[in-house]
């Protein structure tokens, strides 16, 4: 059921005219309203998640829309938010699928179902958003473990795990993707210099995209036109895939020691089409829509935008896996150096400058993307006496040094380390999502319920038979809607319950026996 406003209590007289005439359970007297947790505070209904224009959420609206344009991901175009929405889909993933030797039939399935349920966890993201009427999922984790009165230590507790786990994430993928970059382009640079060529290469990248990351939100023009030119240098690389395939020169162009055991067929698919920033993304499309605009456009529309951004994802990556590069350059190569012709090989090695072209586009996808990242990432708690001493941002400098020391770190750390990045990721996508939304409808009060009038009220004047024959037909059309609702709702159930449990708790148990070498 939609959540109530606060003003549904207030406005319930005007439902309760002391009709009576109920039918199977339903009547149209009954008054939705809202009942309010014994345990609830006023406070927390001020952090309510509404850009309505009536006058008594007028002060409301305004603090919610402050907040938002001051937080990293601020009030967006339909077209920055559709942008945002497909980037994290056209990553190391996608880069993966051409290597993840699955039979086309078993790759296309494998696409199109983590698509599905990529969607389907962005829709209960935009479902809980609005059910609880929070813009972010710090406070969605609060409204659902920690509401009402008397658990401040709780919500402070739950507040401290939830940017934690988020910023953790966030740190380890934008290390990994600078550690794969890195090693993209370390087999395509001289290696003359003095100090190992590994740390030169991802202090100077660092530099390359520092001034990226000194931008303070998503609107930044900076980190817009870096998405951008992301995605098209994804394209790009696409391009020269599509082509090595036709020609029969497609092998893999790097070997990275980066990626562990976890990152070989199916679990790399998974990681294409995790997600980020669902709940900001939906609150600043919907913070860019007037007060006094009746019924915003399409365009503004969040399940339309993120509908096409999955499309669009699926359309990019679907054909790579027709794309079999799963043969090693090394098993092609003699002990003399010499190229052997073979089955698994192909006809003809790919030249240097098609090697290296692709290698320079696969670090652009992937360095391009982490100022964005890195610039939602929560803030350190820093002492308020460290942050008036400097005159700039200790956190947002810590944070990047402490990406940079991870994409440093020795081979087989960064083996494990990449392993747990893809298990938090894929946690973080398929299994929170359907555990809050369990936890919220299944074992919490609900925010609205129905009560039907159970005195009459003999000061009512009686229905005329008219009255009484519309009043008939409401209560049909009620029936109708609610058995639709009920059909729509056993839907979310099953799905739901099948993502925690099937996808998301056999996905976890399989990683972990993978890790520990049972299979």
């Amino acid at each position: 059921m939609a959540a109530a406003s606060p003003r549904s209590s207030t406005s319930s007289d005007s439902f309760a005219s002391g009709r009576q005439s109920p039918l199977n359970g339903f009547d149209s007297s009954a008054a939705l309203i809202l009942v309010p947790d014994a345990e609830d505070t006023p406070a927390s209904t001020s952090e309510s998640f509404d850009f309505s224009s009536d006058d008594d959420e007028a002060d409301e609206s305004d603090l919610q829309l402050e907040r938002l344009r001051a937080s990293p991901i601020p009030p967006l175009s339909s077209l920055s938010v559709f942008l945002y929405l497909l980037a994290p889909y056209l990553k190391l993933g996608a880069l993966l699928v051409p290597e993840t030797g699955f039979a086309r039939r078993d790759g296309v399935l494998a696409v199109a179902a983590f698509a599905a349920l990529s969607a389907f966890t962005r829709q209960i993201w935009y479902m809980l958003a609005r059910y609880v009427r929070r813009s972010d999922f710090e406070e969605i984790v609060l409204e659902t473990f920690a509401r009402g009165r008397g658990k401040e230590r709780r919500r402070a507790v739950l507040r401290l795990l939830s940017r934690f786990s988020i910023g953790l994430l966030r740190v380890l993928v934008a290390a990994l993707y600078l550690r794969i970059s890195v090693d993209f382009l370390l087999p395509f640079l001289p290696d003359v210099l003095a100090l190992p060529s590994r740390l030169i290469t991802t202090l100077v990248l660092a530099a390359f995209i520092a001034p990226l990351y000194s931008a303070r939100s998503l609107g930044s023009r900076g980190i817009i036109y870096a998405s951008w030119l992301s995605i098209a240098a994804y394209v790009a690389w696409f391009s020269c895939t599509s082509y090595m395939h036709a020609k029969g020169l497609l092998v893999p162009v790097v070997e990275s020691a980066t990626l562990g055991e976890l990152w070989h067929g199916l679990p790399a698919v998974a990681f294409a089409f995790t997600t980020w920033w669902t709940v900001p993304l939906y609150a600043s499309l919907k913070g860019t829509v007037q007060p006094m605009t009746p019924k915003p456009r399409r365009s503004r529309s969040f399940k339309l935008v993120s509908l096409l951004a999955v499309a669009l994802a699926v359309a990019g990556i679907m054909p790579l896996a027709f794309y079999d590069a799963t043969t090693k350059p090394s098993v092609c190569i003699s002990d003399s150096g010499a190229y052997m012709h073979s089955p698994l090989c192909p006809q003809f090695p790919p030249s240097q400058s098609l090697k290296t072209t692709v290698a320079v586009l696969n670090a652009a996808t992937l360095l391009l993307s982490i100022p964005a990242i890195l610039i939602t990432t929560p803030a350190l708690p820093i002492p308020i006496s460290i942050r008036h001493v400097t005159n700039f941002s200790v956190s947002k400098v810590l944070i990047y040094l402490i990406t940079i020391c991870l994409a440093l770190l020795p081979a087989s750390m960064e083996r494990f380390g990449s392993d747990i990045t893809l298990i938090l990721a894929f946690l973080s996508t398929y299994t929170v999502p359907a555990f809050i939304h369990i936890t919220i409808h299944n074992f919490r009060r609900p925010l609205t319920i129905v009560i039907p009038p159970t005195t009459p009220n003999p000061s009512a004047p009686r229905l005329e038979t008219s009255e009484s024959h519309n009043d008939e037909l409401l209560q049909r059309k009620e029936r109708t809607l609610q058995r639709r609702r009920l059909g729509r709702r056993l839907v979310w159930d099953v799905g739901v319950w099948v993502l925690l449990v099937p996808v998301g708790g056999g996905g976890l148990i399989w990683a972990i026996g993978r890790m520990a070498g049972k299979w």
